[in-house]
């Protein structure tokens, strides 16, 4: 199925639009991706490292709280230093949540254990009375608070490693992600750029090539040559010209053919009479038969008769005309079809006997000098093509739809059912299954105006080699 212009540049819109959709749904996933990694840096890495920065320090005030104390016996560095222990406590509680592995965690609990022997060791040292700080017994407190210090230093040192570790990982991750993005995004854009290009000249070549060889076409119209049927694959509106286009043509080529049996016919037709007025007259002007009145009287009246064909057949093709132009004077009437008939059937019968064709009427049923020439052209048509030993039947029903149906029906040739249609078009005139060479063809063409004109429709039925029916209908008063 050929898609039309509108519809390509919808689909082509739509894919390009598409293309740009998905790129900006994973350019947001990508870029929320990055604001979670450096969420979780700032939440979790940085508070981390932040952390471990707070209880280094407060174990480093802890313990100058405990020199002072142990030398002092100063009972406010006593409170300092619990003071500093709850803030510990919270600060390595902190820790303990955000924790994010398991490892970590294990990491913050040995800080947690080895932080409550520390101070479980300050407390049960404090509890002693003031002791000489270079005895044994407080240099073994010291040993121990300083193994336990040190671990504990070496844990945080390992968690801010750790911490400083993970939030490099991220942010290299985040980098990359960010670096994808700007690689995706570009690369998207150039295939956007480059669909539009294709796009514009696919679209424009399937309508430039078929109208430049419209335009050709019309040239050689113009010049008075009638191409063949145009073959284009083009978008549905462009067949549709190129159609429309091999239309005219085509009309313009039987305009034309229709032209030359005009010239042709009349030709024939007024030859013949102009012919013999023109011997008759000659003939008469040079005395031929001077002295026999008979003999004149008889050119005389051939003049006549050929003067009256003559104005007969001008008539035919001036009705036509005004028929065409509405300019056609009738004078309406209720009448009965069958006497029209009858007479009409009773000035052939000689025509007919002559011939052998036998006349057969079957008039069940009920301006008279218009419908008169109708029939006398169907009843006339009929006669012509119908060979000896032939029927023809005339009919007259009234219909269900309360319309007189008339029908002229004979035996004859026939007629080609492509030609059915063009019987009833002027200077088209069928004999024995092609166009006839002679005659011009008004007679149809004049009999479908007259009963269009009186409210009724006119067509024609055939089968080749078993004959013609031609049938009219008229509204009955």
């Amino acid at each position: 199925m050929k898609l039309s212009i509108f519809t390509r540049l919808i689909i082509s819109y739509l894919a390009i639009i598409l293309l740009i959709i998905c790129l900006g749904i994973y350019a947001i996933l990508s870029l929320n991706h990055v604001n979670q990694d450096m969420d979780y840096i700032i939440s979790v890495d940085s508070a981390t490292v932040r952390l471990i920065t707070e209880l280094t320090d407060t174990i480093f005030i802890q313990l100058g709280f405990e020199e002072k104390y142990f030398v002092l016996r100063d009972e406010d560095f006593h409170k300092h230093f619990w003071k500093a222990e709850d803030s510990f406590r919270k600060d390595i509680g902190k820790l303990q949540n955000i924790a994010d592995t398991s490892q970590k965690r294990m990491l913050v609990k040995g800080i947690q254990d080895a932080y409550n022997l520390y101070t479980s060791l300050f407390k049960k040292e404090s509890s002693f009375p003031a002791r000489n700080p270079n005895k044994g017994h407080y240099k073994i407190y010291r040993k121990k608070r300083g193994q336990l210090i040190d671990e504990i230093n070496q844990k945080l040192k390992e968690l801010a490693r750790m911490a400083d570790l993970d939030r490099e990982k991220k942010t290299q991750a985040a980098g990359a992600i960010t670096n994808q993005v700007v690689k995706v995004t570009t690369a998207t854009v150039g295939i956007a750029i480059l669909m539009v290009i294709f796009i514009s000249v696919l679209n424009t070549r399937s309508i430039n090539h078929p109208i430049l060889l419209l335009k050709e076409k019309t040239k050689e119209v113009a010049k008075g040559r009638y191409p063949q049927s145009l073959n284009i694959t083009s978008p549905p509106e462009i067949m549709d010209l190129a159609m429309a286009f091999d239309s005219m043509c085509e009309r313009l080529r039987e305009l034309d053919d229709m032209k030359r049996d005009f010239i042709s016919h009349v030709s024939h037709k007024l030859r013949t009479p102009l012919t013999a007025i023109q011997e008759a007259s000659s003939m008469l002007l040079d005395g031929v038969f001077t002295g026999a009145p008979e003999k004149e009287h008889e050119l005389f009246s051939i003049i006549k008769e050929e003067c009256k064909r003559l104005i007969n057949e001008v008539n035919r093709i001036l009705d036509l005309s005004r028929m065409e132009a509405g300019m056609m004077d009738y004078h309406f009437e209720t009448s009965s079809i069958i006497p029209i008939i009858r007479k009409i059937v009773l000035k052939l019968t000689p025509l007919a006997q002559k011939k052998g064709v036998d006349f057969e009427m079957n008039l069940k049923d009920e301006d008279q000098e218009r419908i008169t020439q109708v029939v006398e052209e169907l009843l006339g048509n009929a006669l012509k093509f119908t060979a000896g030993g032939g029927k023809i039947t005339i009919s007259a029903v009234t219909t269900k739809n309360g319309m007189l149906e008339v029908s002229v029906a004979d035996t004859g040739c026939g007629i080609p059912e492509k030609e059915l249609e063009r019987v009833f078009d002027k200077f088209k005139r069928i004999e024995g299954g092609r166009a006839a060479a002679r005659g011009t063809g008004l007679g149809l063409s004049i009999a479908k105006h007259i009963i269009s004109v009186h409210g009724g429709q006119i067509w024609a039925g055939s089968k080749p080699e078993k004959g013609s029916t031609f049938s009219f209908t008229l509204p009955v008063s």
